[in-house]
């Protein structure tokens, strides 16, 4: 997927970390309803969107972050670090359950407007709060926008099964991936889903695959055997990339271009749900062109506006969770102030800052702690 030399262990790549940044923004944005910002984002321009770019790097950063804990420690201590991870997205997801039902409903008690409850199908809080409760806890029950974390999970469990494989052989490791995703696209395999009985909205069994490619590029990276840069994998890479804004059509939004299509539609008919193979070639072309035309030390990562991007996708989950937080709320005030341009700009504006923000805080404290640690005198932490 990334045709030039990636990081090795230890030295991160300002790239990865861009785009897993900008993927974190584009779900703040697309997660608020009827945000005119949303018409920017990446599911306008083809098949893909921000889910794919998450999956995809975080395949990429999870091999860089355990698969030298399963080599040089063995499988055990690289399953307990990988055990520890699950446990704090388990438990971040809980909090951020918490918080989302109990915000939108004293908004929906406050304002008299049930809405808010049943555009995130939160309503089996009202019919059943028990049944909800218990199965949310066996994530069972994900309410609209809590359903990725639950999804990473899934992914770091089926991680110290793809090191293995692709300890053995990376190309039997890819077949595996692929065999499973074959097995949700033909037999329709899912966990089951509550109240609805149409399985994860995010299928494990179909992302898995998306997660195991950009882990493979992060192993084929690290010893410098990617796909070498080829005129002849860029253009097909290119062409794939236009037909699908031709699909798209993003300038039948602009005033009278409405019927200017000059492909039908058929995205309605490309699962998201079991990843269909065209948003997987979408995202690997994308991935292609980007690491093509964007060198690893180019000058512009370093920017502000690009290092603001970029320490957010390195703080990726204290950044999501706080993102499906403030989509929430810029829901209540564009519900409640109306959706006007006016209301949209602060929303927007105040919501990224804040982003940014917090990203930028936490890469302070890291650096304090980082700092504090390595102080001569100073005891470490148990």
């Amino acid at each position: 997927m990334v045709p030039v030399a990636a990081p090795m262990h230890g030295n991160r790549d300002a790239r990865v970390d861009f785009f897993r940044g900008l993927a974190l923004l584009f779900i703040f944005i697309d997660h608020i309803p009827g945000n005119s910002l949303a018409w920017f984002t990446l599911h306008n321009f083809g098949f893909a969107d921000a889910g794919e770019i998450f999956v995809a790097l975080a395949g990429y950063a999870a091999f860089l972050a355990y698969a030298k804990t399963f080599e040089d420690e063995g499988a055990a201590a690289g399953c307990v670090r990988v055990g520890r991870r699950i446990r704090d997205l388990y438990v971040a997801h809980l909090v951020l359950l918490c918080v989302c039902v109990g915000g939108l409903a004293i908004a929906a008690r406050s304002f008299q407007n049930p809405t808010y409850f049943e555009h995130v199908n939160l309503t089996p809080f009202n019919f059943d709060p028990a049944g909800a409760i218990w199965r949310a806890l066996l994530l069972v029950y994900q309410p609209g926008y809590l359903n990725i974390l639950p999804l990473y999970m899934v992914l770091l469990l089926w991680l110290p099964v793809l090191l293995l494989l692709m300890r053995r052989n990376i190309t039997l490791a890819l077949l595996a991936s692929f065999s499973i995703w074959m097995g949700a696209n033909v037999l329709q395999w899912n966990f089951p889903n509550y109240p609805g009985t149409y399985g994860w909205i995010f299928n494990p069994f179909a992302w898995q695959f998306l997660f195991s490619l950009g882990a493979v590029s992060a192993a084929l990276a690290s010893k410098g055997d990617l796909v070498p840069r080829s005129q002849t994998l860029f253009w097909v890479a290119t062409v794939y990339v236009l037909f699908a804004l031709l699909v798209a059509a993003p300038w039948t939004r602009l005033p009278g271009l409405a019927e200017a299509r000059l492909l039908p539609d058929i995205r309605t008919a490309i699962s998201k749900q079991d990843l269909s193979l065209w948003r997987v070639v979408h995202i690997v072309a994308l991935a292609y062109l980007a690491a093509s035309l964007i060198a690893r030390d180019a000058r512009w990562l370093t920017r502000p506006w690009a290092w603001w991007v970029v320490i957010c996708g390195r703080h990726s989950l204290h950044v999501f969770c706080f993102g499906i937080v403030l989509s929430m709320v810029g829901f209540v005030i564009m519900a409640e102030a109306g959706a006007g341009l006016g209301t949209q700009v602060i929303v927007n504006a105040v919501g990224l800052a804040l982003l940014g923000s917090a990203a930028w805080k936490l890469a302070q404290l890291k650096r304090a702690k980082a700092r504090a640690g390595s102080m001569p005198g100073v005891a470490a932490r148990p």
